[in-house]
């Protein structure tokens, strides 16, 4: 019995220990004792500068910690909400900020600069000024979104000094104007994606010769470019197509894209695929701005053509439009061409789309995964 005692009180007082070591704890600031390179890591996973050099007030340590993330990320939507009137007001406020930001920067290295406002007319000498500084920082990601608010017709123009950088890996432009002097070199570019774009040709071959790396190209909402020649671009895997209101024709030739993704929006839109011989997975998506049109005849047989090219695909999904053409391809076409699907992701709008579906599981013996959207008006 003394003994169980003895022992009782010996676990009582370990307890106690316990208890006061964790209450001791509760006040401690284990982030703060962490080494600086870790806490600038943490600080660099925030969304926004802002966010960043507001943990300054936290203690002397932390007071210039975030002038050493390498992130630089400017928004306007951080920013408080004004009147219309007081735009020019907030910009001259925003640009305030950004120059005492870079002023007190202390990073040699940025791996990423954003810069997100709607009119860049007051401050276009200091976007250039700003990009100067994060090119001469080896800057690895950019982004540039420029937001239309019917202010001015055009878009940023690019400085030249831009087209030739051996360090941005990633770019994304919004509402900018690519007009180079010269031969473009991006010679570590990765990922682009050109945003709200007047091209045309030669500057997409420019920028095509100028990217030895590139492997994803988004153009979201561009016009102007009538050839899409990726045939000396073993590298380029991904490509993704968005059109809205596009009257001309874009013929694309892609023997090394795996996947591919088109979306449009209007029946003037002509489209020609051209030796996709590597497709692995594609997205077709075809949607009337208004839905009580039908499209025209002739869009319609494009969509048939298009929906045929892909066809070869391990994984497809057809939206709208795209997922009737399904039950008009020649059975003995849609044998040849399906026989690698493995995955089907469709639209299903009313019993002409069932045709199709059923047709394509009487060709496609490797199917494993079907998923069918039923939206029917």
């Amino acid at each position: 019995m003394k003994d169980l005692k003895e022992a009782t009180v010996t676990e009582m007082n370990n307890n106690k220990k316990k208890a006061i070591r964790r209450l001791k704890c509760v006040g401690e600031d284990r982030i703060s004792e962490l080494p600086d390179a870790i806490i600038i890591h943490i600080l660099s996973l925030l969304p926004s500068t802002k966010l960043c050099a507001k943990t300054s007030v936290l203690s002397k340590r932390w007071h210039n910690l975030w002038t050493y993330v390498p992130n630089l990320i400017f928004s306007q939507s951080h920013f408080p909400d004004i009147l219309i009137d007081e735009l020019e007001y907030q910009l001259d406020i925003i640009k305030r900020v950004v120059n005492k930001t870079l002023a007190l920067h202390s990073s040699s290295k940025l791996n990423t600069f954003s810069i997100e406002i709607s009119d860049i007319r007051p401050l276009y000498s200091s976007i250039e000024s700003w990009l100067q500084l994060a090119v001469g920082r080896a800057v690895e990601s950019l982004t540039l979104e420029f937001i239309h608010n019917g202010r001015s017709s055009t878009g940023y123009l690019l400085p030249q000094f831009l087209y030739s950088n051996s360090h941005i890996r990633i770019l994304t432009t919004k509402l900018c104007e690519f007009v180079p002097d010269g031969r473009i070199s991006w010679s570590a570019l990765k990922e682009l994606s050109i945003w709200r774009a007047t091209l045309n040709d030669d500057v997409i071959q420019n920028i095509l010769y100028g990217t030895p790396l590139l492997e994803n190209l988004h153009l979201i909402l561009c016009c102007g470019i009538k050839l899409l020649d990726l045939s000396l671009k073993p590298e380029l895997k991904t490509l993704v197509i968005n059109v809205s209101n596009y009257d001309s024709e874009l013929k694309i030739v892609g023997p090394y894209v795996e996947t591919l993704k088109i979306s449009w929006t209007s029946d003037n839109f002509k489209c020609k695929l051209m030796n996709m011989s590597s497709l692995v997975k594609a997205t077709l998506d075809f949607e009337l701005i208004d839905h009580e049109d039908d499209p025209q005849e002739s869009c319609l047989d494009m969509v048939d053509e298009l929906v045929e090219n892909v066809l070869p695909a391990e994984q497809l999904q057809l939206t709208n439009f795209c997922t009737q053409a399904l039950s008009t391809l020649r059975m003995d076409v849609m044998e040849s061409l399906s026989s690698n699907l493995r995955s089907l992701d469709v639209d299903c709008r009313g019993e002409e789309y069932l045709c199709g579906i059923e047709r394509v599981l009487q060709c496609s013996h490797k199917l494993e995964k079907l998923v069918i959207y039923f939206d029917y008006v």
